[in-house]
């Protein structure tokens, strides 16, 4: 009786795991998010190539026993070739579609879209048949300096190269639009499949078993594959994109493939150099055996190939959106999707490895310490991801190259020396230790360019601030725009004795706060950051203790003017120097134009710098100094005093001009909002509420730091709101501005949920989109662009501005498309000493020298954190 009821109790268990099991089967294939999507495309390319690795590992045993060792031994070198021109004759084209199609689609541009969907299969496939027929030829006319027994091999090779390449494109189009099937299908299955039925059938006709043979049968399964890929693919097409007129931009698709085609030729090379190497020095059985194991571990190959088809086009998508977070995230994912089922795999193989290599043949065992020595080389790349992918589809296909042709160099000099004295194992080291090296410079390059890339036990580098997020945080040492004094500027007048000269604390001139904030209304040029409200507020942060107003006083008139303010900190762009910068208030401050009293703007540049070389300064750093009159009027007051300046660097970030840009997006950006909005709405009735009042304000500030505090910057612990000094800074500005009328806080609510938040400074008319913070769980809808939006919207209606600063960093992705305006910054370095005018140059190479290591060490210690995670 107790057996039979625990028989029913262990059925009952085993039905509830089944259970269990369906349920998340299920679930799974009913989840539509892109984490999901990317798990299912690499699962299913894994499947499709774990198939294709059983069907090659056939059809390379029956060809080694069919053909015996000579003939497989020209088989696998004509082979070796046909993979390689076959690879390096798509010039980028069959990686580019995961580039051009999320963007053209993002974007709307459509007849692009179709254009590019036609043009690079027509243009690889020209391309291919151009090169294809020049080899014919070269074969043709140097036979006689051929072996005979690679001559018919290699003219059907070539006749493949056009198709194969064909093949290779369609790949990467189906690949994009996540179409695994058509995608791998064709070529990882059917092909294969096909390859052996012709084989078959011609054995059964008694065709001599020669590498001719074997390349005839491949000839005709690659051309009948290719036509019925080309067949599944316009179907698919047809329903996904629709009909219209095409654009075509060859030009620019080959100036961005190119860069790809670098980096793939240096990788293919890479991948059968040790074949080609190991064939010059070593008879062919040696070749067999060495091919016969990289065949065995290329299923652990198979792990990386699988993830990348998933995540690369995602790559460029969250890239074009400007979604940091998710991009951050699936770089993360990825790396642990490539290097866990890779160890995995590496285990099993070493387990399995010889009696698979017996299947070729017993001569073929000898090659089972082999699989040890690949397995390093893999392993190491598998580690770091496909960050080859996110290299390329982030624009950075030239680093990419050049890390990829750096490793070729190093996998052909480490072959040279190892391969004719150690034959295969030379060849396996050789390959391994090259792997090794570009794993390692790939995750340095990549952190250090990116600041992505996380290791697979690791939580990857801390985030930086996000494109999607305007902090203020504009220290982005990027070339952009050049700083040039354009418009003649009258030479100032020498400094009346009536300017005085004087560095104070931000509270100490606070006691004159009527006087700054009557510069503030009278000058040349508006910066909310050099103003009494913010400067006030900004002292009070950790990293602005040392910041120090210079201040030049009028005190001509009965009741001294202020005529000049900017706030400075101690800077030493050469040792043993005493400089000062323009104060980025803890990086809380992206704008360095001083208040110049419009009405003595000449005299009071004027003594302001030469108050500043009283002092002792040597130089002054003039940071995110913006194009306009007030650094005219400082540039004409350097040169009539012989002072030397040098512009160590800049950029440009966008920039609202009220009432001439308007916010531009495609129609089918558009489009794809509004589903947003009703998507949003899900949460609960959607509704914008601008605080303005000082009260609104307050309690607005309190919930943007609580929203800002649940994102990214409260797991890594650098919000405002854990940061004492920080909240107190935040709060105390937006009050002391919201008295004035000069704060406006945004939010985007969902029912009674904070989906975004923004906050605009206004300084006369001019302001500064300052902040903004989204609830991250709802980044799929979007809530930053649709408050921008809206905010850009409202920013019109507010009839006093003539200006509003984005704050972001450069080249930002969002903003960047809303706001089309540009605001030119540059960092321009002054002697302040008319006699030491020769040292400003190598004062600015010191200062651009300092921030390229600081960069570094920054990278370098994200890295380290993150390995340590």
């Amino acid at each position: 009786m107790q057996a039979d009821v625990g028989a029913r109790l262990n059925a009952g268990r085993t039905s509830s795991r089944l259970a269990d099991l369906v349920a998340r089967v299920r679930a799974l294939i009913a989840d539509r998010s892109d984490t999901a999507m990317a798990k299912k495309v690499a699962g299913s390319a894994f499947l499709i190539r774990v198939v294709n690795a059983g069907i090659a590992f056939a059809s390379q045993i029956l060809l080694a026993r069919w053909m015996g060792q000579g003939e497989y031994g020209v088989y696998v070198y004509v082979w070796t070739w046909v993979l390689l021109l076959g690879g390096l004759t798509t010039f980028g084209l069959a990686s580019s579609p995961q580039r051009f199609i999320p963007e053209y689609a993002e974007r709307g541009e459509d007849a692009l879209l179709r254009g590019f969907l036609i043009g690079s299969r027509a243009l690889a496939t020209a391309i291919s048949t151009v090169i294809a027929g020049l080899g014919l030829l070269g074969v043709w006319l140097f036979s006689a300096h051929l072996e005979n027994w690679a001559l018919v091999p290699l003219y059907l090779a070539l006749v493949c190269v056009p198709m194969y390449v064909l093949t290779d494109v369609q790949d990467g189009l189906a690949r994009t639009y996540n179409w695994i099937d058509v995608a791998l299908a064709p070529a990882y299955f059917v092909r294969p499949l096909l390859i052996l039925a012709l084989l078959g059938a011609l054995s059964q006709f008694d065709f001599a078993p020669t590498a001719s043979t074997a390349m005839a049968a491949t000839v005709v399964a690659t051309w009948a594959t290719g036509v019925a890929q080309l067949w599944m693919l316009e179907r698919r097409l047809k329903r996904k994109v629709p009909a219209g007129p095409r654009t075509y931009a060859p030009g620019l698709w080959m100036k961005v493939s190119l860069p790809i085609f670098m980096v793939e030729g240096f990788y293919l090379s890479l991948a059968y150099v040790d074949v080609l190497i190991l064939s010059a020095f070593h008879d062919p059985h040696e070749t067999a055996v060495y091919y016969a194991a990289v065949k065995v571990m290329s299923l652990v190959a198979f792990v990386s190939f699988s993830v990348a088809a998933a995540v690369a086009h995602r790559f460029s998508e969250y890239a074009v959106t400007g979604d940091q977070a998710r991009l951050s995230a699936m770089v993360r994912d990825a790396a642990r999707w490539t290097f866990w089922p890779s160890l995995a795999g590496c285990v099993a193989l070493f387990a399995l490895g010889w009696p698979i290599l017996w299947l070729f043949g017993p001569e073929f065992t000898e090659g089972y310490p082999l699989l040890f020595a690949i397995a390093v080389g893999l392993l190491a790349r598998a580690t770091v991801g496909p960050l080859e992918r996110l290299l390329n589809m982030l624009n950075e296909q030239n680093l990419c190259a050049a890390i990829y042709g750096s490793a070729f160099a190093l996998n052909v000099v480490l072959c040279l020396a190892f391969v004719p004295k150690w034959g295969a194992m030379g060849a396996a080291i050789a390959t391994s230790i090259t792997l090794a090296v570009e794993s390692v410079v790939l995750f340095w390059a990549t952190r250090r360019r990116l600041g992505l890339g996380a290791l697979p036990w690791g939580r990857g580098p801390a985030p930086a601030p996000t494109p999607r997020e305007m902090t203020g945080d504009a220290i982005a040492d990027v070339v952009a725009t050049p700083f040039v004094v354009d418009e003649p500027v009258a030479a100032p007048a020498a400094p009346a004795g009536s300017l005085r000269f004087e560095m104070l604390t931000p509270a100490e001139l606070g006691r004159s706060r009527a006087a700054w904030e009557a510069l503030a209304g009278r000058a040349l040029e508006r910066n909310v950051f050099a103003e009494a409200g913010f400067a006030i507020a900004a002292s009070g942060l950790s990293g602005s203790r040392d910041v120090r107003m210079a201040a030049v006083w009028d005190e001509a008139s009965a009741h001294p003017r202020l005529v000049a303010a900017v706030p400075l900190a101690p800077h030493r762009a050469l040792p043993l120097s005493g400089g000062l910068t323009s104060a980025d208030w803890d990086h809380f401050g992206p704008l360095g134009a001083p208040l110049l009293d419009r009405d003595v703007a000449a005299e009071a540049a004027a003594a302001l710098l030469a108050g500043l070389s009283a002092e002792g300064a040597s130089t002054v750093l003039l940071r995110f100094l913006p194009e306009g009159p007030a650094a005219r009027a400082l540039m004409a007051a350097a040169a009539e005093a012989g002072r030397a300046v040098a512009r160590v660097d800049g950029h440009a970030r966008a920039l609202l001009r009220v009432g001439e840009d308007e916010a531009g997006l495609p129609a089918r950006k558009l489009k794809e909002l509004r589903r947003q909005s009703r998507r949003l709405a899900d949460q609960g009735p959607v509704a914008f509420r601008a605080a303005r009042a000082e009260a609104d304000v307050a309690a607005a500030a309190a919930r943007f730091l609580a929203l800002e505090a649940k994102g990214w910057k409260g797991a890594a612990g650098t919000a405002m709101a854990d940061a004492p000094d920080q909240r107190a800074f935040f709060e105390t500005l937006l009050a002391d501005l919201a008295r004035s009328g000069d704060a406006l806080v945004l939010e985007l609510f969902a029912g009674e949920r904070l989906a975004a938040s923004g906050v605009v400074l206004i300084a006369g008319d001019r302001g500064w989109f300052y902040k903004v913070a989204y609830d991250e769980t709802l980044a799929r809808l979007s809530p930053g662009v649709q408050l921008t939006l809206e905010l850009t919207r409202l920013l019109a209606e507010e009839k006093r501005l003539v200006e509003v600063d984005s704050t972001a960093v450069a080249d930002h992705p969002m903003i960047d498309r809303l706001w089309r305006g540009r605001l030119a910054l540059s960092d321009v370095l002054v002697a302040l000493d008319p006699d030491a005018a020769g040292m400003v140059e190598g004062a600015a190479s010191a200062e651009r020298l300092r921030r390229n290591l600081r960069r570094r060490l920054r990278d370098l210690y994200r890295g380290l954190k993150g390995q340590g995670s």
